[in-house]
């Protein structure tokens, strides 16, 4: 497992704190083990890609994080605060937003009404009244350049237009921290190459990401860090480089 990060102050070494930790992860689905002891923990300022064959356990690791599946046993912890008990709403409070593999929207709400739903689940009803949001909504609109549907219904919108739909809803959120599943699957390169600068543009304000992707070339340019799981195991951890070199991750991919 990697350690973390430190950096030379006043003459004597500091070590950076986890940002996010998972120690010895289990989640087992009847004989199914879908995590298996999984341990690893990033720091901040790092994009960690989270990779593995179909099955590995990447999206349940995310369920896990975002409070979809309790741990059988194990610990998850965010900005030093137990997280692994908590329900997935107090979780997006707490900091953490998520997306999914496959756009969940309200299709017959508009995209704006779809914005304004998680608005208002986080809001500061000291400094933020409905006008306020609405404002902060067609700003993320507009950052992900889908602010020309605001009021299209969000079943009229393409596969692509969901997902960049979804990735705004979650920064409604404030997060400090975003789990992206499978966010360039099946989108056109363009909408992709958006997704990619964004990401870049919301790392420079502070927020970190995990991001699950099969997209290898994709990933391995984006990441920082690459974990990688396989049978529900942890593998390889390691910059791009070391990863694509690793012999265990090559027989999980390949079989050879």
């Amino acid at each position: 497992m990697k350690e973390a990060s430190t950096a030379i102050k006043g003459g004597t070494s500091v070590t950076a704190p986890d940002v996010f930790k998972v120690a010895n992860a289990s989640i087992a689905f009847g004989g199914n083990q879908a995590l298996n002891s999984v341990s690893f923990s990033m720091t901040k300022g790092q994009l960690l890609g989270l990779i593995g064959p179909n099955g590995s356990g990447k999206t349940t690791l995310l369920n896990a994080t975002s409070g979809i599946y309790p741990l059988n046993q194990g610990t998850i912890h965010f900005e030093g605060a137990s997280i692994e008990k908590s329900t997935p709403h107090v979780i997006a409070r707490a900091g953490i937003a998520r997306t999914f593999q496959i756009a969940r929207i309200f299709p017959q709400m508009t995209a704006l009404e779809n914005m304004l739903a998680p608005g208002f689940t986080v809001r500061d009803s000291q400094s933020e009244d409905r006008i306020t949001l609405i404002r902060r909504a067609r700003e993320y609109l507009e950052f992900l350049d889908i602010d020309g549907f605001a009021h299209e219904q969000a079943a009229d919108l393409s596969g692509g237009q969901r997902m960049l739909l979804q990735f705004a809803r979650a920064l409604m959120l404030k997060p400090r921290l975003m789990l992206l599943d499978e966010p360039f699957g099946g989108i056109h390169p363009l909408l992709v190459e958006r997704i990619l600068n964004r990401i870049g543009d919301l790392r420079g304000r502070g927020i970190d990401f995990i991001v699950v992707s099969h997209d290898l070339p994709t990933i391995m340019g984006l990441a920082t860090r690459v974990i990688v799981l396989a049978n529900g195991q942890l593998i390889a951890d390691g910059t791009p480089d070391e990863v694509r070199e690793d012999p265990g991750v090559i027989e999980a991919y390949l079989g050879v």
